[in-house]
């Protein structure tokens, strides 16, 4: 799924640690450690049998090996990484959180593999001064957690070193209570069995102007000449819903605030105010989704 999040705010402060933090490795790989001792090999010949062939072999592959060390290090230097302040998720579900490169320089960053907890992310060619890439993100509990450190690697040009460049994200990841449908006892005691039959069919009466389209009755329209529409009722007024967590002390707290993510969601989906109480805090949920991050964080972090 994916991740809310409150909107994107740049840490500056935050991308100047990245940039004095990150530090470029640059080691040959199991190939360029072979061709290392082919260059022994044949320095050692030239000297002891004073072969100039060998001395010539030995300083051509060196100059590529020294040149691959700096087309390496240009290939992945002047990329900088871009993250939140912070990122709301929901626990036990596989979320998709999206992260930002900067790459600085003009020259395209070529064949660089992303790597997060030991796995690859993907392999980019970073061609825009702006390169987005995801990563995906799970945890079971509730809380608050933080990012292991995110690996940029690159094999380039010539397949004999390798180049690393670590990051270490300094953003919080806020991680929400799982949405789960509660009871149908349950949903009737939070009135959110109301909102699912709220709209019962009351009637017909003639169109006016601004109502749907959609909820035009063809039939008795057709027959008439005349346009009809499907009028509704509802059944209970909705705007002042309230979620009373202190209520229910026989539900256990975390299935209690399972039941109310699931709540809090499907009544910022159906556009429903509703008022959230917890001990002695209060919180209100409109069509701002800020409301309702607020709202989740705050069940992230609650205690019974």
């Amino acid at each position: 799924m994916e991740i809310q999040s409150r909107p994107f705010s740049f840490n500056f402060n935050s991308f100047l640690d990245f940039k004095k933090n990150a530090k470029i490795y640059i080691y040959p790989n199991l190939n360029g450690l072979g061709l290392g001792l082919f260059i022994f090999f044949c320095f050692l010949i030239s000297v002891f049998y004073e072969n100039n062939s060998g001395l010539l072999i030995s300083i051509v592959i060196f100059f590529v090996f020294f040149i691959s060390i700096f087309i390496s290090h240009q290939n992945i230097s002047k990329l900088d990484f871009i993250c939140k302040d912070e990122y709301l998720v929901e626990a036990e579900t596989v979320n998709s959180i999206s992260f930002q490169i900067l790459n600085s320089s003009k020259e395209k960053k070529i064949n660089i593999d992303i790597e997060y907890n030991k796995k690859n992310v993907g392999n980019y060619n970073f061609n825009d001064r702006l390169n987005f890439f995801k990563i995906e993100y799970k945890s079971k509990l509730r809380g608050k957690s933080y990012f292991n450190p995110i690996t940029l690697k690159s094999i380039y040009p010539f397949g004999v070193m390798r180049t690393k460049l670590i990051f270490n994200p300094k953003s919080e990841i806020i991680i929400y209570p799982k949405k789960v449908l509660p009871s149908d006892e349950l949903l009737k005691e939070f009135k959110i069995i109301n909102i699912i039959n709220a709209d019962e069919f009351d009637g017909i009466d003639e169109f006016k102007n601004g109502d749907s389209f959609s909820k035009i009755a063809w039939k008795k329209s057709i027959i008439n000449d005349k346009r009809y529409v499907k009028t509704f009722s509802d059944t209970e007024k909705l705007s002042n819903l309230i979620l009373d967590l202190d209520k229910y002390p026989h539900i256990e707290f975390e299935k209690l605030l399972n039941y109310s993510s699931y709540i809090v969601n499907y009544c910022y989906e159906k556009k429903l105010n509703l008022k959230i109480k917890h001990k002695k805090n209060e919180l209100y949920l409109n069509d701002n989704n800020q409301s309702l991050n607020r709202i989740l964080k705050y069940f992230a972090n609650a205690k019974n």
